[in-house]
């Protein structure tokens, strides 16, 4: 067995690896270090496969990353890696991430069991998952006295957890094409060790311009619970990306949770667009080093407005009142002395209004979850992959200019009203028609346009009245259009404002 960087992972300690020194009679001695509580394993260039995979092997293209094996130039239907079992601080919850691509045909399964003493918890899946079907959060858990997962969180039943171990699957249905994974972690919340404390070990001034959007305007339907993609769009975006938010939510739906929420779906959706990302548990310092690295952090908050609410952490200058929300920490600055958070929180009723200045005090205890999304920079040669998937397609009038039929490769496209209507529950089928026009506006990334939302008819067609938005936009020459549909492509065309019929 090779003793190499996949033995020991990569590890982001509370003390980021550094001994405290402390005082005793003159003499100076060497506290402890504390155990990290996110361990990282992204980089399997030194794994022992026979130790621990099954029909698992490099990725010719990438040697840091798994795939599976092939037998006469078909790759195998399943193979699976078991990570060694790592330390972890007391911990009474885990979160696990992954990055890894599911070409259609494949999909990936996460799970971990968790060590009390001499005891191991059954092991306990995050769900079979992958960006070309629907994925789904276990609906029943297996039976275990030690522990239990609910959505994203592994949490132990009585006790503590002290140790863990990862186990991922690779499934293929197509012989042709295999998963490939890039990143499996875990990070528990410790026990022992109160990140709510603020060591202030990083001091920085900084705040990084950020795409802002709100959910609140964008597809009705889907608005009210977009608050996690719309946080992940505006991390990527940030970088090399142009998504809109309704493109990561119909790729990020939990049917299980019935949801756009599940915290690491949320961060596989990044890896999946080839972003180094994964859910921790974290500090305010944690944060301070992102920021500082130049990354914008999403963290999972509660707050009220209302500081006679009794309910809720009040924050001062917030939009409104929620009991679960994902917003996107931008920087830390400092106004007349008082230390303040900038964020962009979804929650404002405008892109403008999303930007905004959190009491540091205020925000600390409305992010009591000390949850994050941490998204980094690209995988070198995964480029490719940080835009989103579209398609174009041809819109076709009829002779109102009232209706549109889609035609792609000579094939008509249905739309149907329950596609673009349905929201209880969400599935396969569920739409979004968006579309915008060239009004002369300038702007950093497509989801920063104004847009408005379509209906279809019976007819299969989209109904767009191309007399009224001229009427509303004089200056305008083109409506593009984009189809977001649930795990698939969007499809995107143009129609001209010209008096023609195109």
């Amino acid at each position: 067995m090779k003793l190499s960087k996949f033995l020991f992972g990569t590890t982001i300690g509370l003390a980021a690896g550094l001994l405290a020194l402390y005082y005793r009679r003159d003499k100076t001695v060497q506290a402890p270090a504390r155990k990290p509580n996110t361990k990282i394993f992204d980089d399997f260039s030194a794994i022992d496969l026979g130790e621990f995979t099954d029909h698992l092997t490099l990725a010719a293209a990438d040697k840091t990353a798994l795939v599976l094996e092939q037998s006469e130039n078909e790759y195998v239907s399943e193979g699976s890696l078991t990570t060694p079992v790592f330390d972890l601080p007391q911990f009474k919850q885990l979160v696990a991430s992954w990055n890894a691509l599911t070409p259609e045909g494949t999909a990936v399964q996460v799970e971990a069991r968790i060590n009390q003493g001499e005891r191991w918890s059954a092991w306990h899946s995050w769900g079979r998952w992958s960006t070309k079907v629907l994925s789904a959060s276990v609906k029943q858990d297996r039976e275990d006295s030690i522990a239990g997962i609910d959505t994203d969180t592994l949490t132990v039943k009585n006790g503590v957890g002290t140790k863990a171990q990862l186990r991922v699957h690779l499934y293929s249905e197509n012989p042709q094409q295999t998963p490939v994974l890039k990143l499996v972690a875990a990070s528990v919340m410790p026990v022992h060790h109160d990140l709510m404390v603020d060591e202030h070990a990083v001091s920085i001034d900084k705040v990084i311009a950020t795409p802002a959007y709100s959910q609140e305007i964008r597809d009705p339907k889907l608005a009210p619970g977009i608050c996690s993609p719309t946080t992940i769009s505006m991390a990527l975006n940030r970088q090399n990306a142009d998504i809109l938010p309704e493109e990561l939510a119909l790729h990020n739906l939990d049917i299980t949770y019935d949801g756009f929420g599940n915290w690491s779906f949320s961060t596989a959706a990044a890896g999946s667009m080839g972003y180094r990302a994964y859910t921790a548990y974290t500090s305010l310092d944690g944060l301070r080093r992102q920021i500082s690295a130049g990354y914008p952090v999403g963290v999972s908050v509660q707050y009220t407005n209302d500081p006679d609410n009794g309910e809720l952490p009040y924050v001062e200058n917030a939009i409104g009142s929620t009991y679960g929300h994902l917003l996107l920490v931008t920087g830390f600055t400092q106004l007349n002395g008082v230390d303040y958070v900038a964020v962009n929180d979804s929650f404002a009723d405008s892109n403008e209004d999303a930007k905004r200045l959190y009491r540091l005090e205020q925000f600390s205890e409305a992010w009591h979850s000390r949850v994050a999304y941490i998204i980094g920079g690209n995988y070198h040669g995964y480029e490719r992959l940080m835009q989103p998937s579209r398609e174009s397609v041809k819109l076709v009038a009829n002779d109102e200019r009232t209706a549109f039929t889609l035609r792609q490769d000579g094939e008509t496209v249905a739309i149907t009203p329950k596609m673009v209507e349905q929201a209880d529950p969400f599935d396969q089928q569920t739409v979004t028609i968006a579309y915008t026009v060239d009004d002369g506006g300038q702007f950093d990334t497509t989801a920063q346009q104004h847009f408005d939302y379509a209906d279809a008819d019976e007819e299969g067609r989209i109904k767009l009245d191309l007399a009224a938005i001229k009427q509303a936009h004089p200056s305008a020459t083109t409506v593009t259009v984009y189809v977001i549909r649930m795990v698939a492509p969007t499809l995107v065309g143009t129609v001209s404002l010209a008096d023609s019929n195109d």
